[in-house]
């Protein structure tokens, strides 16, 4: 990843220097924004510029902080003030993308750029969007950036940090805590690999994990096996391992905190594998804070930081001597999601495994609760990635799965935007909601006999379903995933009704919500209400058994019907309406019965509406011959939908 550099001369702009490399641009040349060069870039560490696709220019540095810091410094220079769709349009020229998971109506302010956490996750998303593969800096990297920034150069940057502890070659025959760090250092940028590594091998250059590095840093420094599965075996041989680590702690080491761990050179932290088999992390504390580790596959053998990472405990190995430190304040994570962590929020919980189901990982039920499957999910998830294999979810992991660790609120007084085309609201994320449906589908089990449990599945889902495929209305994603969160069935709803509903992006970071005018709905615009009213209900009681959410009446206990989501028929049915409303959401087929054209919307596509009817049609007219056991029984759903509509009709 290269080490941070210090100022450099203007002329460095007129260097072309390119980098080879099969890698995306903005990670070959250490520049996350992919900025052009520029005299001023010069003054956060440009080395020169190379060539890139289209005979574009981009900015070279010798470390993405460098790159990034000179973002922040182009953001504050030249985009303060303007719109976050303009700015985002112009860093992109041609291109237009926007900043993903903005609002670009949204004003970029100066105090925005100046705020370490809102500037972050700004230049993240600019980042990601760049690379289309996020970023190759860690946490504490994007904090050095933004206070390289805040210095105004490298340079002053540089010369503010504050003196390293040099480790010190170790006395002849005696193992220290600077021995091992000095041994580690000799090993950064090397790569990581699950491996197992020969302890007695002093030339070994990698590849690496976490654990076999520190085993194998204390055989080399004391000639001693620790934290293997065996410590008895041939060195050559032994297997190191987190759990290892934590059993031999136990049996042998010394335990401190993690804060004298992280002012003593030398010292260890470990996090605790999440379970048996399952790995967890380590690394060697610098004395000031810092850590050199195997950190993943991503990153291979690297200088961090202790701050605002988990550990559960310090480790202090018999037979290697340190020097005496006062204990160093570690910060743990502002914000952690796994398993038993408190103050968790479900709306989150549901956005990552909305997020994981999203990527390929299972994480099972959607429901909101962070339990072994989630971690199993997220453990398969940072495998993938070169991650820290760890099971939970920080401020990296949340940044790769691309979903926000904040809680959203909606400030009192603030509006929200309304959803649909003409509101300019989100557009539905086809490849977030379907494998989501899909899932709960394949997963749809018999019902409990307490309708208010959560995990009801498609039960939960139809009043929902059913009013997007009759009225052509879009699906709301938060409605949606609130009621798969709280596994209560959605309230009954007025069909077509203006009220506006939050909608925003599930895998994105969180950005101002802008309210923006309804569209007032045309005269003449007559959608057929009466059907959708008496129809909704019909095909909720025939599928579920059970009264339309809203629709009870306690004072006329009626005989419950049998649930007929069991046959094979309605349960096909059932998923094929969902995929197809999935699909007029999305914009890939028109709404049905010609509702665009009536409520005077643009035609989202060139397919013909008769085809959008007659896929929303079929479905529902096959589930409910086979709800109700064949076209005799239809005919007296027909009777009741007709009695009904003249009643209706009647009324008027």
């Amino acid at each position: 990843m290269g080490q941070i550099g210090r100022s450099t001369d203007p002329s460095t702009a007129d260097n072309r220097d390119d980098v080879a490399g099969s890698e995306v641009a903005s990670f070959r040349y250490n520049n996350p924004g992919a900025q052009y060069p520029s005299a001023r870039a010069a003054r956060f560490g440009q080395t020169g510029y190379g060539i890139i696709g289209g005979g574009h220019k981009i900015a070279r540095f010798p470390s993405p902080v460098n790159g990034a810091a000179s973002n922040f410094d182009l953001l504050s220079r030249s985009y303060v003030g303007m719109r976050i769709g303009e700015a985002g349009t112009k860093w992109t020229g041609r291109h237009g993308f926007g900043v993903p998971g903005y609002d670009p109506n949204a004003m970029l302010t100066k105090e925005m750029v100046d705020d370490p956490v809102l500037a972050i996750a700004l230049l993240k998303a600019i980042a990601g969007r760049e690379s289309g593969k996020g970023n190759n800096l860690t946490e504490e990297q994007w904090r050095q950036a933004h206070r390289m920034y805040k210095a105004g150069s490298a340079d002053a940057f540089v010369d503010g940090l504050p003196a390293v502890a040099v480790a010190q070659p170790p006395a002849s025959g005696v193992p220290s805590g600077a021995g091992l760090v000095q041994r580690a250092r000799a090993h950064i940028g090397e790569q990581y690999v699950n491996t197992q590594v020969p302890k007695d091998d002093p030339h070994w250059r990698g590849p690496w994990d976490c654990a076999e590095f520190v085993s194998w840093l204390v055989y080399q420094e004391a000639n001693m096996l620790y934290g293997c599965v065996d410590d008895t075996a041939q060195p050559a041989k032994a297997d190191a391992y987190t759990g290892a680590w934590k059993a031999d702690l136990e049996r042998l080491g010394k335990r401190v905190s993690v804060e004298e761990a992280a002012a003593t050179v030398g010292g260890i932290v470990l996090r605790y594998p999440p379970g048996p088999g399952k790995m967890g992390h380590i690394a060697v504390c610098d004395g000031n804070g810092g850590t050199i580790e195997a950190k993943g596959r991503r990153y291979g053998v690297v200088a961090d930081t202790v701050q605002g990472r988990g550990w559960h405990t310090g480790i202090l190995i018999p037979g290697i001597s340190y020097d005496n430190a006062a204990p160093l304040k570690v910060s743990p994570p502002a914000i952690i999601y796994e398993i038993g962590a408190p103050n968790m929020d479900m709306a989150v919980v549901t956005r990552i495994q909305t997020a994981l189901a999203a990527k390929g990982f299972d994480p099972g039920l959607i429901d909101g609760e962070f339990g072994l499957n989630t971690q199993a999910a997220v453990l398969r998830f940072q495998e993938a990635e070169g991650m820290v294999v760890d099971g939970a979810v920080g401020p990296e992991t949340a940044a790769a799965l691309g979903v926000s660790l904040a809680a959203e609120t909606v400030k009192p007084g603030v509006a929200v935007a309304e959803t649909g085309p003409a509101a300019g609201a989100p557009a539905l994320d086809l490849q977030q909601l379907l494998p989501l449906i899909l899932m709960l589908l394949s997963k749809e089990k018999p019902m409990a006999a307490d309708p208010a449990k959560p995990g009801q599945g498609l039960e939960l889902l139809l009043p929902l379903i059913l009013q997007s495929a009759l009225t052509g209305k879009q699906l709301d994603i938060t409605q949606l995933l609130t009621v798969l969160a709280t596994g209560k069935p959605a309230p009954a709803v007025t069909p077509l009704a203006n009220a506006p509903v939050l909608s925003q992006p599930v895998n994105t970071v969180p950005a101002p919500i802008v309210s923006q005018p309804a569209t007032p709905q045309q005269p003449g615009a007559a959608v057929p209400v009466d059907l959708i009213t008496v129809l909704m209900p019909l095909l909720y009681e025939r599928l579920t058994g059970k009264p339309f959410p809203g629709t009870e009446k306690p004072d006329k206990p009626a005989e419950p019907l049998a649930p007929a989501m069991s046959r094979p028929s309605v349960q096909l049915s059932a998923g094929m309406l969902g995929i197809v409303t999935l699909l007029q959401s999305a914009g890939i087929l028109n709404l049905p019965f010609n509702l665009g054209a009536i409520a005077g919307q643009a035609p989202t596509t060139t397919a013909p509406v008769s085809g959008s009817t007659m896929a929303t049609l079929i479905p529902i007219i096959t589930g409910v011959i086979g709800a109700t056991g064949g076209f005799g029984a239809l005919g007296g759903i027909a009777s009741k939908v007709l009695g009904g509509l003249f009643s209706a009709f009647g009324k008027k």
